[in-house]
């Protein structure tokens, strides 16, 4: 099958945020016979249409004088599909409108076809719609070229400037490398990165203590390996480990990790406490919990202990350690999550806002005194991050803040103690996270 027609199939079935689009795909590749090249690029189709969404439907309206949205579902897909090859892959034109309207063909939609070339060799010039975009105000202009919410756009622009947002902006729609983090409980550094070395991967270590992180250059081949599948590494985004750095957990102790799905950080802890400390990992569903299990078992990790609760209610024993990595809206991780910028809405801040105090409200009645609940978030909005964590002193003065820097390098730690890595400065996805001590 024409790669272009397997991705407006898989487009045509989710819903207009593009919610989901990693299983959808999947689900398809697993029932087609397609190969390695291939799949790869219906992945780069489908993720590259959802993440230039508004871009690509304003240079459709650009060519008709009408809303792309008024167009049939199937329609607007493979216009999407066909100016995404010639605006952003580069596509020569030629070849992107022959392509589109073999897909049109396979897809038995051949009545598309006229359609498709007047719409793709009409695209204006670069510089043309640049030049008007630049007569739109300016949110408006960078929430069309970036493609992200308007809302959104406007909320940065205030928060952090104008460079700064367009930078934010362009992170959020590039490539993001891998993170593997090497698992010391299965095999050493030293020994995996020969193994690495002897099957021809360049390595780029990222950091070397407490665990290695690193990259290589077949990210893919690496993640449907042997060595992947032995448990030698797994993927973690570094700046969401930071987090565990600053929860320092030790042998010995009693952890719990409240919203722990898909598993990164709880078993992170159970490696640098040497599967030594009493870990309890829970979350809300079976499914979440079964996904951790079938990760600390690849990764020869014990000390895990489960439980299936609502955080924000259940009842816990004391614990010595407490994290709670918090629902959020994931505004730092949009580079990860192509369809999340478009199921996101101005009051989800506060929505989540209501949640996450709920959590930190229940949980501090099961940390023991000078115990240390780690609040961290994968979102860069002051409404989920300090706004949250002084509303919660506010109502409990003796949890105090242990200021980051002592267990985190000064580079990801912000002025009032606490994680915060912004994309637009450390060219990582976002994150905050900060210590709190029970006096």
């Amino acid at each position: 099958m024409n790669t272009r027609a397997a991705a407006v199939m898989i487009l045509n079935t989710l819903p207009a945020t593009g919610y989901n689009y990693e299983s959808a795909i999947d689900a398809f590749l697993k029932i087609n016979n397609c190969s390695s090249p291939d799949s790869d690029f219906i992945y780069l189709l489908v993720k590259g249409t959802i993440q230039n969404q508004s871009l690509l439907d304003y240079l459709i309206e650009q060519t008709r004088n009408n809303s792309a949205k008024r167009l049939e579902k199937i329609a607007r897909n493979l216009l999407r599909v066909g100016v995404l090859q010639i605006v952003v892959l580069k596509t020569p034109p030629h070849a992107a409108v022959n392509e589109t309207v073999a897909a049109a063909h396979q897809l038995q939609r051949s009545d598309l076809a006229a359609l498709i070339n007047g719409v793709l060799r009409h695209i204006p010039q670069e510089s043309v719609w640049r030049e008007r975009l630049g007569q739109l105000e300016l949110a408006e202009a960078l929430a069309i070229e970036f493609s992200h919410p308007r809302w959104l756009v406007e909320k940065w622009l205030n928060a952090f400037g104008r460079e700064n947002t367009i930078d934010l902006l362009a992170f959020n729609n590039k490539y993001q490398a891998i993170f593997f983090r090497h698992n010391p409980l299965r095999i050493s550094w030293s020994e995996f990165e020969a193994k690495l070395q002897a099957d021809n991967y360049r390595i780029e270590i990222y950091e070397t203590a407490p665990v290695v992180f690193f990259l290589v250059d077949r990210p893919g081949d690496l993640l449907k390996s042997e060595h992947f599948e032995c448990g030698y590494c797994s993927v973690q985004d570094y700046s969401q480990s930071l987090a565990v750095r600053l929860l320092d957990p030790q042998p010995g102790e009693k952890i719990l990790d409240a919203c722990a799905a898909p598993g990164g950080k709880a078993t992170m802890i159970a490696q640098l406490t040497k599967n030594r400390a009493n870990i309890l990992a829970n979350d809300r569903t079976i499914n979440k919990i079964e996904s951790i299990k079938e990760s600390a078992c690849r990764l020869g990790i014990d000390s895990l202990n489960y439980s299936v609760n609502d955080a924000a209610a259940a009842k816990f024993p004391m614990f010595d350690k407490i994290l709670l990595d918090a629902p959020c809206s994931g505004s730092g991780v949009l580079a990860r999550r192509a369809d999340l910028r478009w199921s996101r809405k101005p009051g989800d801040l506060l929505q989540a806002q209501a949640l996450q105090l709920r959590l930190l409200e229940n949980l501090a009645g099961f940390l023991r005194d000078k115990g240390v609940l780690v609040y961290s978030t994968c979102s860069i909005e002051p409404e989920e991050n300090w706004e949250t964590v002084q509303m919660f002193r506010e109502r409990h003065p003796h949890f105090s803040v242990d200021t980051a820097v002592k267990y985190v390098d000064q580079r990801y730690c912000d002025q009032k103690g606490a994680v915060m890595v912004l994309p637009f400065e450390h060219k990582l996805t976002g994150s905050f996270a900060v210590r709190l001590v029970k006096n």
